[in-house]
């Protein structure tokens, strides 16, 4: 049960840039290292021009996240589902978590979840996150209600889910290993509170109370760290948990000083028929890569291009990562006409 819980923290990642969230969800294919917090970490500080210090942070698993389309399936499961964000830890027995967002013109809701035998339905009211980009300051908040399953236990659920750009400042990882992580960050967070019941006898058989907060470099665009709380209590199911996950971007965060090193702009951006590449230090390119928000690659090429046609692509975000000739990798979102 805990290890499913743990997962659900993965509902909110998001993308930002500088005190904006530019994107709800990770770029596909990033990595995260699951990590322990021994001495702990502060995470009080809010507001603007924050520092926060996360020392003692120790390895503990890896998770992968992806991106795809829904099937008919899941579709007709999850209705308005437009994207399905998969989480995979790939230590041990690989295990995948499944997360149903919708996304279109009113902003991004979140229709679902299913990890396991643990599975929320956002069917009555979806989650709504909010319409991006988002602001420092920007809060939305509101009801949601669906249905529930767990270990052949189905029922309904009720309750709020509250969206929250509250801060901004500077990230600092110290790291044995590789150079400190230290870059500006803003932070997103998000509390929900679900009432779960079984009608029409048993009603407020437990309650899950969730708390997570995102930071997302506004350097790299990408989200530099994850923290997660979760407490489920349910005398009815005989369940009374608390758990945390700690989560770093492992290419960001333990790679900084690579990212800076193959740092590059993409111009225009948006883009319509041509985007073209300016390296930092004018690096030769050995590699581009171009996928689309559902990770599917859209275009490669070893060449050492300044210039792409982009006019076939279809409108929409898309990710460029670049192979410098030093091998070190950067990745930077851009927008199709």
């Amino acid at each position: 049960m805990k290890t499913k819980l743990l997962l659900l923290a993965s509902l909110f990642s998001i993308a930002s840039f500088s005190q904006t969230i530019s994107t709800f969800g990770s770029d596909p294919m990033t990595d995260f290292t699951i990590v322990n917090a021994t001495s702990g970490i502060d995470q009080s500080p809010t507001g603007t021009n924050t520092v926060w210090t996360f020392n003692n942070l120790t390895p503990a698993g890896t998770n992968i996240d992806t991106y795809a389309a829904p099937t008919a399936m899941q579709l007709t499961t999850y209705p308005g589902t437009t994207e399905v964000l998969s989480i995979t830890t790939q230590d041990g027995t690989p295990t995948v978590s499944d997360f149903f967002l919708k996304v279109d013109g009113s902003g991004t809701s979140i229709t679902g979840v299913s990890q396991g035998d643990i599975v929320l339905n956002y069917s009555t009211t979806n989650a709504f996150i909010g319409l991006f980009p988002m602001s420092f300051g920007t809060t939305n908040s509101g009801a949601v209600a669906g249905t529930f399953t767990y270990q052949g236990t189905s029922g309904t659920f009720t309750g709020t889910a509250t969206a929250n750009v509250e801060a901004y400042g500077t990230l600092i990882i110290p790291d044995a290993t590789f150079p400190d992580y230290s870059a500006p960050v803003t932070r997103l967070r998000i509390d929900q509170t679900l009432s779960f019941s079984i009608p029409p006898i048993f009603n407020n058989i437990g309650t899950l109370t969730q708390t997570t907060y995102y930071y997302y470099d506004n350097t790299a665009d990408n989200l530099a760290f994850r923290y997660n709380n979760i407490v489920l209590v349910s005398g009815f199911l005989g369940i009374n948990e608390t758990s945390e996950t700690f989560e770093r971007n492992t290419a960001v965060t333990l790679s900084r000083n690579t990212s800076e090193t193959t740092s590059f702009e993409l111009y225009p951006n948006p883009a319509k028929d041509l985007i073209t590449i300016q390296t930092n230090n004018n690096q030769e390119v050995n590699m581009v890569r171009i996928m689309d928000v559902q990770g599917r690659e859209v275009f490669a090429s070893h060449q050492n291009l300044a210039t792409i046609s982009v006019s076939n692509l279809q409108q929409g975000m898309y990710f460029m990562t670049l192979e410098t000739s030093n091998g070190a990798f950067a990745t930077k979102k851009f927008i199709k006409q």
